[in-house]
């Protein structure tokens, strides 16, 4: 009896079309499409795009925001891991060209797409920057962090200019100018006096003064702190790269034909069988959990750790969440490899591969995907990667195996989950910012 009737409710189910399927996964999971946020003020979007673009804000005066995070790119930079100061070029033909012992930056530069969502609760690959369940933001700077931010992607704003990788620099080097790198000389700890040197090089500058009136008409210019420009940045990035009518997010809104039938079984296979929805779920296709899922360790690493890189660990101090990264977002993931926080992978075909068997991947990485200068910081050693796979996160390697015909559906469905041409978001490229540094463009 029990056999009739499994086998009566695989044929109700087979008889179903794949919208009746998908609409029931829908429901039952409680899938949205990502939220159209609201029109950000003007002023505030033209001062944050003037500050996003602006090699000023770096040490050197030769990084911006926009350097390892491009509309070129799919606001990425194309590369495993990004060089920020120190560096000439964009994209993956950016080059070291300063200082002997600079490296590459240990991580992948995460996308930014649908920013404006209200799902998000936390930032970068380990969530250092992070809402808790008060609503108070969690963060490097403890409690250094100003009050007064406008979301978490302001907060998340305030960081990437401390770093010394990637935009603040050495003690010791000098600027683009000529000048000394007054920046680079804070210690590290001291992130209040950082983001007032950075404050003081943009009130200096007529154009910004104007910028900064216009944006906030009620702030005196002595009052000025960088978290205006940090709120700034935030409001930006969430206006340009704010991204919402996709395929996915037409079908959720009830365009049945903006899916192809690839793709709705793809869809199904990613929230069904595959597994996939499991940890990439929601709007945004992540859970914002961290889970250590066998990616091969390579580059520079963390220090003081490096040549590893412990992620999530470092930030909560406890060893057993060791190479635990955050569940990357899926928001036009067909235009922002590499993949993996430390751009491991290069297509999603071995994205997919490597979750099905993350141990046999992990084991048999090569590395041959790796651009040649990446390739001899490949951790292979036993004693490297036997404690990388002994902490595998359980709830990976549920992935069953999947036949090329599934494997090419699920690709489509990732594919749906962006727009099929990134071009107009190269409209916000500036054709100068008011340092008068040069502005990072594709020639």
């Amino acid at each position: 009896m029990l056999l009739m009737w499994i086998s009566a409710a695989v044929g109700c189910q087979s008889k179903k079309s794949l919208d009746e399927q998908l609409s029931e996964v829908v429901t039952r999971q409680g899938l949205r499409a990502v939220e159209v946020p609201a029109a950000q003020p003007p002023a505030k979007v033209a001062l944050g795009q003037a500050l996003f673009f602006d090699p000023v804000m770096s040490g050197r005066m030769d990084t911006s925001c926009a350097t390892c995070h491009h509309p070129s790119f799919g606001t990425g930079d194309g590369r495993a891991l990004s060089i920020g100061v120190g560096g000439a070029g964009l994209g993956p033909a950016r080059v070291i060209v300063s200082g002997e012992d600079r490296e590459l930056t240990p991580r992948n530069a995460s996308a930014l797409f649908n920013l404006g969502d209200s799902a998000w609760r936390s930032q970068f690959w380990d969530s250092r920057v992070e809402l808790l369940a008060s609503g108070e933001a969690r963060s490097p700077a403890g409690g250094s962090l100003p009050a007064g931010l406008d979301n978490i992607i302001a907060v998340q704003a305030m960081f990437p200019v401390t770093s010394r990788d990637e935009m603040r620099g050495e003690r010791g080097e000098a600027r683009v100018d000529g000048e000394e790198n007054e920046l680079g000389e804070h210690f590290d700890s001291r992130v209040s006096s950082i983001w007032e040197g950075i404050t003081a090089r943009l009130i200096a500058i007529p154009e910004y003064r104007a910028l900064f009136a216009r944006a906030y008409p009620d702030v005196r210019v002595g009052a000025l702190e960088y978290r205006h420009a940090a709120n700034a940045i935030a409001a930006f990035e969430i206006e340009a790269f704010s991204l919402t009518q996709t395929p996915w997010d037409r079908y959720l809104r009830g365009e049945r034909d903006a899916l192809s039938a690839p793709a709705k079984r793809g869809a199904l296979l990613f929230f069904g069988e595959a597994g996939c929805g499991s940890c990439h779920s929601g709007a945004l296709l992540t859970d914002q959990k961290h889970y250590n899922i066998g990616v091969p360790q390579l580059g520079p690493g963390k220090r003081p750790e490096e040549p590893l890189d412990y992620g999530r660990s470092r930030v909560l101090m406890e060893p057993q969440r060791r190479y635990r990264f955050r569940t990357p977002a899926l928001r036009q993931v067909a235009h922002t490899g590499p993949y993996m926080h430390n751009g491991a992978y290069t297509s999603l075909r071995d994205v997919i591969a490597h979750h099905a068997a993350p141990r046999e991947s992990l084991r048999g990485y090569d590395g041959g995907q790796l651009p040649e200068a990446l390739r001899s910081t490949l951790l292979t050693e036993s004693h490297y990667t036997d404690e990388l796979e002994a902490m595998i996160s359980p709830e990976i390697g549920v992935v069953p195996a999947l036949d090329d015909a599934q494997v090419d559906d699920l690709i489509a469905f990732l594919e749906a989950l962006g727009d099929s041409s990134l071009q107009p978001l190269e409209r916000w490229i500036p054709d100068t910012v008011p340092s008068g540094l040069p502005v990072d463009r594709l020639r």
